[in-house]
């Protein structure tokens, strides 16, 4: 048998050893999501007389920055892709306006809280128990992924400016009715986009999504800078008729050139 020892087909045994090695080395394993909601979120209170009531993002905690969504993987991804579970872990939004609820002026705040107390629920309140939001994501090698998950949140009205953490600035409270989102051939990166929160917490198990959901809570990465809802919009992708939105701007620089993520400081609570 005659032997292949050309450069050329040494360099080529080369790379593909280390493509082997580097999608090994860059394996989808269990992790979180840091999301923050886009332009354009909303939930529907028709049943009570308030139509669509418009929404925005409350940044969580200060450790994660803009992050007002947490979802999280649970299991790790199989090798060369695979169907795993998601959960919603948190989620912190409220209207843009006051609404008019029960003769008075009113915020809406649409919560979850499901870290099972690493997160306070003076920070984040859930006052009443809902049914878990679970889903599902599919992972591709290709960096395109599907996901379905179905929401079960929290609505509850303070008075307005009120704090929904605080019994007696809150009017009422109820389960939202349940939302399905789900993506198809979103994209995905094995590295951090540019601003992303590094977080010890929240470890990302080297998946950063950017779902172009259909349904009424778009998001996008979260940065360490808090200012609600980013102004770009999820836009279609490029060969499969959705696009991801543009990466949010913040990365920290050396004056070398080098980047690294940020770990966002400080908490966030609601007050009075």
């Amino acid at each position: 048998m005659k032997r292949f020892s050309s450069p050329l087909f040494q360099a080529l045994f080369v790379a593909v050893m280390l493509f082997g090695c580097s999608l090994m080395a860059t394996a989808q394993s269990a992790g979180y999501d840091l999301l923050q909601t886009g332009s354009g979120a909303s939930i529907d209170l028709s049943s009570m007389g308030l139509g669509q009531v418009p929404l925005q993002g409350v940044p969580i905690q200060g450790s994660t920055g803009s992050t007002d969504t947490i979802m999280h993987r649970t299991q790790d991804v199989p090798s060369g892709g695979g169907t795993v579970p998601v959960e919603l872990y948190a989620l912190s939004m409220k209207s843009q306006n006051s609404v008019t609820f029960q003769g008075q002026q009113a915020d809406v705040y649409v919560t979850v809280n499901n870290s099972g107390g690493t997160i306070s629920t003076s920070t984040l309140p859930q006052p009443d128990a809902l049914s878990p939001s679970t889903g599902t994501v599919t992972v591709r090698p290709d960096g395109t992924f599907d996901s379905s998950i179905t929401i079960n949140a929290q609505i509850i009205f303070t008075t307005a400016g009120g704090n929904p953490a605080n019994s007696a600035n809150v009017i009422g409270h109820q389960a939202a009715s349940p939302i399905t989102l789900s993506s198809t051939n979103s994209s995905w990166s094995a590295s951090a986009p540019s601003g992303y929160p590094s977080s010890s917490t929240y470890p990302s198990g080297g998946f950063y999504p950017r779902p172009v959901h259909v349904g009424p809570h778009p998001v996008v990465p979260s940065t360490c800078n808090t200012s609600p809802s980013p102004s770009p919009s999820p836009t279609p992708r490029v060969g499969s008729g959705v696009k991801a939105a543009a990466a949010p701007t913040g990365k920290a620089t050396l004056n070398n050139g080098i980047t690294f993520q940020t770990e966002c400081i400080s908490n966030v609570n609601f007050t009075n």
